[in-house]
C-alpha cells in the first residue's frame, strides 16, 4: 500500500467531501479538517504511514455517509447501514 494508492482510492470521496484536505508538509502528508461556519481548521492528522491515512480517510468516510443519512432520513436505519458497510468494504478491496 502506498499513499498514492490510498489517495487515487478516496478521491471520489474527497472531491464530495470538501472538509477534508490533504497536504504534503515537512513531517509528512497531513489530513487537515476544515469548519467552514468557523472559518477555520479544527482538525488535522499527521498520517505518518499509509495505513494510517487508510483508516483516517475510512473513518471520516464513514461519519460522512451517516450525516447524509441523517439528514435525508433522521436517522441511520439498519439498511442504510449495511449499505455504508459494504460501501466500506469496496473502499478496502481497492486497497488491497
Amino acid at each position: 500500500m502506498t499513499f498514492e494508492k490510498v489517495l487515487e482510492v478516496f478521491k471520489d470521496y474527497l472531491v464530495e467531501d470538501t472538509r477534508y484536505e490533504i497536504v504534503m508538509t515537512s513531517h509528512g502528508y497531513t489530513v487537515l479538517e476544515w469548519d467552514s461556519r468557523a472559518n477555520t481548521w479544527v482538525g488535522e492528522e499527521l498520517c505518518a504511514t499509509p495505513e494510517i491515512m487508510r483508516d483516517v480517510l475510512l473513518d471520516n468516510f464513514t461519519g460522512y455517509l451517516e450525516y447524509k443519512a441523517i439528514v435525508a432520513n433522521g436517522e441511520v436505519s439498519e439498511d442504510e447501514q449495511i449499505r455504508i458497510t459494504e460501501q466500506r468494504q469496496r473502499l478496502l478491496e481497492k486497497l488491497a
